[in-house]
């Protein structure tokens, strides 16, 4: 999701396929900041109860860790 743009993705299945995708697959730039964005939406629905607690992760490829991600 790093590595591609929606138009880059949505391009690659046009050309394979014949067929543009209509749904986007949501692709974003910065992880953390993915993960953060995430954890506010979730922290402001109201179906969630406030004393849950919330937490957040990014995979590192690279070395296999976990790193928590802070709102």
């Amino acid at each position: 999701m790093l590595t591609f743009t929606d138009d880059d993705f949505k391009r690659a299945i046009q050309d394979e396929t014949g067929i543009r995708p209509t749904w986007s697959p949501e692709s974003y730039p910065d992880a953390v900041e993915d993960v953060r964005q995430s954890l506010r939406r979730i922290e402001v629905n109201p179906f969630v109860t406030k004393h849950t607690s919330l937490r957040g992760f990014v995979f590192d490829v690279a070395t296999g860790k976990l790193n928590e991600v802070t709102p």
